[in-house]
């Protein structure tokens, strides 16, 4: 069994934040203001998994992949 079948993210709509919080590990809290929270889960070096809670309440989750707009190759002559 790899590590990477071990590492799965518990991600529900409605889940509650503390439970969010207990199922998933590690969490960065993104943002948070009155009316919401956001967490971010990284998933590996491309992707990131973002939460929004409003009112303690998971409502919404954003998977964000990261591509660089450029690609620079350098020519040998």
């Amino acid at each position: 069994m790899s590590a990477c079948t071990l590492l799965r993210n518990t991600v529900e709509i409605g889940m509650t934040e503390s439970e969010f919080k207990q199922k998933n590990i590690p969490v960065y809290l993104s943002e948070m203001t009155e009316e919401y929270t956001i967490y971010r889960i990284p998933q590996d070096e491309s992707r990131d998994l973002f939460v929004y809670f409003e009112k303690g309440k998971l409502v919404r989750v954003q998977e964000v992949v990261y591509r660089p707009d450029l690609i620079i190759e350098k020519r040998q002559n």
